[in-house]
């Protein structure tokens, strides 16, 4: 037998038992997508995905041409008499098309492909009974064989409907309504509840999972118990909450529809005679955050990624119960056993072994996958594997980076970059940071007055003006500099305060005097910059909307060049035996030799370019010039306590308003890749009622309270000429308008 006509042979047998190996790998490895696992396992993953509908879709065509095709009398007698069990396995192979529950997505993407997924269901289908019908004998065959795969068929079709049903469930469009909870639902069939349950439980979507610790609002003095259940009705859970943000909803516009419509309720039972005289309890989607909310977090970030990215929002409708629990197990042994009792003398061995190894262990992955599942989880708990937005990545800052890449090793680094892995992934991650730098944040907003806070304040200088961050005494220390870098475009500013604040605290390294209390805020401020370059390099979209990337690679050649011209200039060390503090004032000094110094005003004009004799030469190095600078004025104007809290409260700032900003549905896209720890604090924010993007976008602006002025009597005119002082009063950042008014230039 030649290489040729063993593949032709064995192509099918391996075909089929690779896609059993490939759902078995996926049962195992899919539920760890819910913790931090490294990249390169993700990549198996997916491939492992991408392949199963591959591998499954090839062997049912591979299994057509062998038995449908067959155009002589010769090849159909071969084709039966060879082995009719192949048939068997076509049903085996929808049920593999079928996936795993806990893998109906890979990509947030995959879930709007449910039509594609409903059209290849019909297609397979198809091409499956059509290659059972045209390779079944004529005169019925062995009759329980037959049964067997009826059954099979049953639970390969059912099996295969669930994927496209749950990418549907899943979409975006459908997860947005959740929104119909705050308001009154509208009763649906008996027989569509079925298929339902979930997007009409007034309990809340996620509130199914954690039924028994839901805690129902306690009774009030003078308030009816009926009045109090009809109010929890149009109220949301903090797990509800995160759904609905996850959709890109704002929690301000529906808490303040809801207030609206309550409202009106009331008038409305008042003026007809309705109002039974008892106080009701209003909801309010934006109640306060409970200390012990941080525990939660967990469990709803994994949650969301169920909904999502499994099978979560499908799981408990008494449809899919009643299959899996009831349905599902009756159909697989019974088709086991009718296969176990039926003749096979006549069949090939190789195929009786192989079709018990399918129909054993794809029953296995029907029955057993649950307690599997819930074996591994306790399994990654016990490991305490970190779970989803669990770490913060401990990006290498841009000055270590380029330090790397002066060295023989950067060669391997820049390799690396050129096929697309940068040196993002080669991350190392510090829990214990995470919870340190979470309990910080946590701890300054659970008890805070959040809602409505618009965190674009931070930026703000002008007197009078609120600024979240910055009080007033830590305002008046901050230079022009710092104001200048805060005014700037919000991507620019992360360079420029990363880079300062690493110089910083280089210059801080040989300051013995450092209590832990400045240490702690210096390593939580540290480890924001490093994660506020690392989104910046690797998730500009998540950082800011129009973030631009090029300016962390703009920066990283500046600083290369200028640890290039150290080097070059400094013979008698090398940059790695340098101290912090003396490699930062380096980079300051050489970033700022040429700053100032006088243009050669006739070598310029005699390449025909026309320049001013007093024009100072621009920096050589603009970005690490400018950072420079804010390190100076940091170092220089400020004590050491008194810059750790600015520097600290500056990024704190920041990561805020990068969070805020940030559209939810990128949150729930990075779920699916590990999550970021900018999702946790967007939580946090938003469910503090805390302004973010979508709620800027819904809800107008506030409008300042106009100033009282005298009012002209009913026979008085204003005066003409010049505006009155009401109408000319300068706007908020100071500068007088009144010359708008006049209809003449400002001189």
């Amino acid at each position: 037998m030649n290489a040729v006509q063993w593949w032709d042979e064995w192509q099918l047998r391996i075909l089929v038992l690779g896609s059993l190996g490939i759902q078995w790998f996926l049962l195992l490895a899919a539920p760890m997508r819910k913790y931090t696992i490294p990249h390169w396992f993700r990549t198996f993953i997916w491939l492992a995905y991408i392949s199963s509908d591959a591998v499954a879709i090839y062997a049912l065509a591979t299994l057509f041409n062998r038995h449908a095709i067959a155009v002589t009398t010769a090849a159909k007698r071969r084709c039966l008499n060879g082995s009719i069990l192949e048939v068997l396995w076509a049903p085996v192979l929808l049920i593999h098309l079928g996936g795993q529950q806990e893998m109906s997505a890979y990509d947030i993407e995959d879930n709007e492909l449910w039509r594609r997924h409903t059209v290849t269901l019909v297609s397979q289908v198809t091409v499956a009974i059509y290659a059972f019908y045209k390779s079944w004998p004529a005169n019925g065959g062995d009759g329980r064989l037959l049964a067997s795969a009826i059954l099979l068929f049953v639970i390969g079709v059912l099996s295969f409907t669930e994927k496209p049903w749950a990418l549907r469930r899943a979409s975006i469009n459908r997860l947005a309504a959740v929104s119909s909870m705050v308001q009154a639902g509208t009763r649906v069939s008996k027989w569509w509840y079925c298929f339902a349950e979930l997007e009409n439980d007034k309990c809340g979507i996620l509130g199914r999972y954690y039924r028994k610790e839901d805690k129902q609002i306690p009774p009030l003095p003078g308030v009816d118990t009926e009045v109090v259940k009809r109010s929890q009705q149009h109220m949301l859970t903090d797990r509800d909450k995160v759904l609905l943000i996850l959709s890109d909803m704002s929690l301000l516009a529906a808490d303040s529809d809801l207030k609206q419509d309550q409202r009106r309720r009331r008038q409305r039972r008042s003026l007809v005679g309705e109002d039974d005289g008892k106080e009701e309890v209003e909801g309010d989607l934006l109640g306060t955050l409970s200390p012990r909310a941080e525990r939660s977090f967990k469990r709803w970030l994994r949650r969301a990624f169920g909904l999502i990215y499994t099978r979560a929002n499908v799981v408990l409708t008494p449809a899919y119960l009643a299959y899996h629990l009831l349905f599902a197990p009756f159909l697989h042994i019974t088709a086991i056993t009718l296969f176990a009792t039926s003749g096979k003398r006549h069949y090939n061995a190789i195929d009786v072994k192989i079709t018990y190894v399918l129909l054993c262990l794809t029953a296995a992955l029907d029955i057993l996958a649950e307690s599997i599942r819930q074996l591994l989880f306790k399994l990654m708990s016990m490991a305490d594997v970190p779970a989803l937005c669990e770490t913060v990545p401990q990006y290498n800052n841009l000055i270590g980076s380029a330090l790397h890449r002066t060295q023989p090793a950067g060669i391997l680094l820049r390799c690396a970059a050129h096929v697309g892995y940068k040196e993002g992934f080669f991350v190392c991650r510090r829990r214990n940071l995470y919870h340190m730098l979470a309990g910080l944040i946590f701890s300054d907003l659970v008890g805070a007055n959040a809602r409505g806070l618009d965190f674009t304040s931070y930026r703000s200088f002008a007197p009078g003006r609120r600024n979240w961050v910055l009080n007033d005494s830590l305002r008046k220390a901050c230079g022009q500099e710092v104001e200048d870098s805060l005014r700037g475009s919000f991507d620019r500013g992360v360079i420029l305060w990363h880079i300062a604040t690493d110089l910083c605290i280089r210059r801080m390294t040989t300051d013995n005097n450092i209590d832990d209390i400045d240490k702690k805020f210096l390593e939580c401020t540290e480890a924001i910059s490093d994660y506020m370059a690392h989104l910046l390099n690797l998730r500009p979209d998540m950082l800011m909307t129009g973030s631009r990337q090029h300016l962390f690679s703009q920066a990283m050649e500046e600083l290369e060049l200028i640890l290039k011209d150290i080097e070059s200039q400094q013979q008698s060390y090398s940059l790695k035996t340098l101290q912090p503090d003396i490699l930062a004032k380096e980079i300051i000094d050489k970033a700022r030799a040429e700053v100032g110094a006088k243009i050669d005003v006739e070598r310029v004009r005699e390449r025909g370019t026309d320049v001013r004799v007093d024009e100072p030469l621009p920096p050589k190095y603009p970005l690490v010039h400018d950072a420079c600078r804010l390190a100076e004025e940091l170092m220089d104007k400020m004590d050491r306590k008194m810059r750790c809290q600015v520097m600290y409260r500056v990024w704190v700032g920041m990561l805020f308003y990068s969070a805020s900003m940030c559209r939810g549905y990128l949150h729930a896209k990075s779920l699916g890749e590990g999550g970021e720890f900018l999702s946790f604090v967007w939580l946090i924010l938003s469910l503090k009622g805390a302004k973010t993007l979508a709620d800027k976008l819904q809800m107008p602006e506030p409008e300042p309270e106009p100033k009282l002025e005298p009012k002209p009597g009913p026979y008085q005119e204003m005066p003409q000429g010049e505006p009155t002082a009401a109408v000319a009063t300068p706007d908020d950042d100071g500068e007088d308008l009144s010359f708008l008014l006049r209809g003449s230039p400002r001189s």
